[in-house]
């Protein structure tokens, strides 16, 4: 398996952008208390219980669930999957053992959940590393699932609409790892939730073709609709009305970038199985839209009329599926409506009000029902989203030779080791060293405390290459990695142009204050207004937002007095 640039998944966080905290109410449904995984609030509930985590040692079926939450929070906070944790390395080498052994926990377990989520933490880890594992696996999973498409317990005919959305999961985050998944397998899997639907518009927990009048548990329901919905977006059946997987400094959405991974086809099989995914736009099967509709309209009619949270069981359960139910369901139609107005809010009370003084987070309001090492697991995976960052390729956490990287004006990576760059390095070759996925924040604060010199030599490059370089670092100042966003002002404020006036005016609407107040002193730079329009530290973050967005109103008024027709970075 390599990296194959064609391929770019983008790794949906929220506005940098926005004044205020990332992840704005603005641009996500039922984030309003809270302002998302990176509020202070969510993220200490989220260190402590993934610090309970990182202490436990129970069954490999739980530790899959909390080793997999330690990867995606890993991946939201730090921007990179902790390689090194120790937590995390155990519960895959312990996979790794099983999967190469035969195990039959892997490849003949009753049920389906267990396998499914070792194929999830394996691929999301490292799927270069263990690709044969992970498509080992995935045979596995094919192998068992039934006619009808749908999964269930070993020996039994019976679709389990809870161990489909497990399935149904394994199988999004094969694909967009381009493990060998034929899309006719997810076809039939939303075919069996599709037909299966009951007359009410929702699910049973074992499922019969043309089912009455079925009553309906919220978290079934969320299991079921959600795996509609992801399936759906799988097979390109839905056109993203909210299009996450798009970015630009020019709208709401400050994401970072993210190259999947993409497997060269070794037979005939495989090639044709990827062939199949096509890389349009377009629809990857053929499906009756009309019947995909009516199935969504029933289940979101029916929890219009029957949501509740929480529920008296299975809150951790409940909670994950419905974070991948709202995921799914915004992008495709672009809002949730009323009844899920408070979602996350809601939720992060109640994670908030059960959360042990050792950080782990129970599973039931009144008594546990699932191992709590588990249950942490699934609340850790809501809170941060991890329907939003699923799928951001492993990286390595440290590189060669980081701890003596020499003195220079610029670095570099060669052969896993920065070194020193000289005058004749071009400023292109910089700019591609900064696009690297794989250098991890601290390495990217070591090059940028390097870079302040060259930020002078930048103004001597060559017009074309300025104008490319510019371009380029003004994608950057929407970057979800704070040392990107940093450099990018750095640069863009050490060239004194005016037509970099829009780019640091979006920028001090960033959510961290430093970053702000660089591009409020790169204004400041360009302007020759040193002491017009003075920033004050307040001593808190909150004012200092509030200061900096006062700020950025009378720099904005300042710009489109001597450019009036200029256009701003909204």
């Amino acid at each position: 398996m390599y990296r194959m640039p064609g391929f770019l998944i983008v790794c949906v966080g929220l506005s940098a952008a926005l004044s205020g905290f990332f992840s704005s109410s603005q641009t996500c449904y039922g984030q309003k208390k809270y302002s998302g995984p990176e509020d202070p609030r969510v993220k200490a509930i989220c260190d402590r219980a993934v610090e309970y985590l990182r202490g436990t040692n129970s069954g490999i079926a739980a530790k899959t669930v909390g080793a997999l939450a330690v990867v995606e929070y890993g991946k939201r906070y730090d921007g990179v999957v902790p390689t090194d944790d120790p937590y995390v390395v155990s519960a895959v080498n312990e996979l790794v053992a099983m999967v190469d052994g035969g195990s039959t926990q892997i490849f003949d377990n009753k049920e389906t959940y267990f396998p499914a989520l070792a194929l999830i933490l394996l691929a999301e880890f490292d799927a270069k590393k263990y690709e044969s594992q992970c498509v080992k696996v995935l045979e596995a999973l094919i192998d068992r699932q039934l006619d009808n498409g749908a999964f269930t317990y070993r020996d039994d005919n019976t679709g389990d609409t809870s161990q489909s959305q497990f399935g149904a999961l394994a199988f999004y985050v094969a694909r967009q790892h381009r493990l060998p998944l034929d899309p006719k397998d997810a076809e039939r899997l939303l075919r069996f939730y599709v037909d299966y639907q009951s007359a009410s518009g929702t699910w049973a927990y074992k499922a019969s073709a043309g089912g009455g009048n079925v009553q309906g548990r919220n978290s079934i329901h969320s299991a079921s609709l959600s795996s509609v919905y992801l399936l759906a977006d799988l097979l390109r059946l839905s056109k993203r009305v909210k299009n996450m997987a798009k970015t630009s400094a020019n709208n709401a959405l400050g994401l970072p970038r993210n190259v999947t991974v993409y497997i060269p086809p070794k037979d005939n099989e495989e090639a044709r199985i990827q062939e199949a995914w096509g890389d349009g736009e377009g629809p990857v099967v053929q499906f009756k839209r009309g019947k995909l509709a009516s199935c969504k309209s029933a289940g979101n009619q029916w929890y219009a009329a029957r949501f509740e949270f929480p529920t008296d069981q299975w809150n951790s359960y409940f909670l994950y599926a419905l974070e991948r139910y709202c995921y799914f369901k915004e992008q495709a139609e672009g809002g949730l409506g009323s009844t899920f107005k408070t979602w996350y809010d809601d939720g992060i009370d109640y994670i908030l009000e059960y959360q042990h003084d050792n950080g782990a987070l129970d599973s039931k309001i009144r008594a546990r029902t699932m191992p709590l090492e588990a249950s942490t697991g699934l609340y850790v995976l809501f809170m941060v989203r991890a329907s939003e960052i699923i799928s951001l390729p492993p990286v390595d956490s440290e590189l060669n030779g980081f701890d003596e990287i020499p003195d220079g004006p610029i670095m570099q990576k060669k052969d896993g080791t920065l070194v020193s760059s000289q005058a004749e390095q071009s400023l292109q070759e910089l700019i591609a060293n900064l696009s690297d996925e794989s250098l991890n924040e601290r390495q990217l604060q070591q090059m940028t405390e390097a870079m302040k010199r060259s930020i002078r030599e930048f103004k001597q490059s060559g017009e074309k290459s300025r104008g490319e370089v510019t371009a380029f670092l003004k994608t950057m100042i929407s970057e979800k990695n704070y040392y990107r966003r940093l450099i990018a002002i750095r640069f863009l404020a050490g060239q004194q142009e005016l037509d970099n006036v829009p780019a640091l005016l979006y920028a001090m609407g960033d959510p961290d204050p430093t970053i702000a107040v660089q591009a409020h002193n790169g204004l400041r730079l360009i302007s020759r207004k040193f002491d017009t329009f003075v920033y004050e530290d307040k001593g808190n973050k909150g004012d200092n937002l509030l200061e900096l967005a006062r700020l950025k109103q009378q720099w904005t008024k300042w710009y489109l007095e001597i450019r009036p027709g200029a256009e701003l970075l909204e």
